[in-house]
């Protein structure tokens, strides 16, 4: 029976030792369950800040968006006085053309006056001149 007591003893240190092992796997798998639920915890706070800050910067592109709408509305508008102002400014200077050539034949037309009025009255004077004289 000896061998029969120290299997016995065997089994029980064998047993023991499970139980031993059991404790340590339960102290193990309770910290590696904290661990995890802290992991979680904390992946879901980060994922939480990231959609937060994803939000921010959807929101902040629709304003970019609404702003270039703006600016490309008001860029329409400068363009389309820009092109008014033009032409505005090309009839304005035809018509300050034709003003010119108009009083440029006016101006020719009175010097060419002035000239017959000039000659008749240097003939004027020279006919008084002479009547003078006889006189």
């Amino acid at each position: 029976m000896n061998n029969e007591t120290e299997i016995l003893k065997m089994l029980q240190n064998v047993e023991s030792g499970m139980n031993r092992m059991e404790n340590r796997m339960d102290a193990l798998e309770s910290k590696m369950e904290a661990r995890m639920d802290t992991l979680e915890s904390k992946m879901e706070t980060r994922m939480d800040a990231l959609e937060t800050k994803v939000d921010k910067v959807e929101a902040g592109q629709v304003r970019m968006e609404n702003r270039m709408d703006a600016l490309e509305t008001k860029v329409d508008k400068v363009e389309a006085g820009q092109v008014r102002m033009e032409n505005e400014l090309t009839e304005k200077v035809r018509a300050l053309f034709d003003a010119r050539e108009v009083q440029h034949d006016v101006n020719e037309r009175l010097l060419s006056s002035l000239e017959r009025v000039e000659a008749k009255l240097d003939v004027l004077q020279l006919e008084t001149a002479h009547l003078r004289r006889v006189k």
